[in-house]
């Protein structure tokens, strides 16, 4: 058993960080989002419109899934003339670590 010494010591691990990361895991715990997350890990410029027909899903549930990603500050959106185009936000390094997780099993499973 720990002693409130131990105790004090382990909660000092805690931080602000860990509320943002459960938030971001949170967030693409839904396949749909997880999905669109891995499509723009693997192709950097792709509209949400070519987005919801790879996922067979209609276009306004694909916007809806990308403006939740982006308010978790997981991407973020360009315009390029009447298209939205989303794109992960790599300076955040949740994203990162994601990314190179992904990458990583698919290799493994290949």
């Amino acid at each position: 058993m720990l002693s409130e010494k131990e105790i004090r010591q382990n909660r000092k691990i805690f931080s602000e960080t860990d509320k943002s990361m459960a938030a971001s895991f949170k967030v693409l715990s839904d396949v749909n989002r997880y999905r669109i997350f891995r499509i723009l890990a693997q192709q950097s410029k792709i509209s949400i419109t070519s987005i919801a027909k790879i996922l067979n899903i209609s276009l306004p549930l694909a916007s809806q899934h990308i403006k939740i990603l982006e308010h978790a500050d997981l991407l973020q959106k360009e315009r390029g003339g009447k298209k939205v185009f989303p794109r992960l936000e790599y300076d955040n390094p949740f994203v990162q670590a994601v990314v190179k997780t992904i990458q990583e099993v698919l290799q493994s499973t290949r």
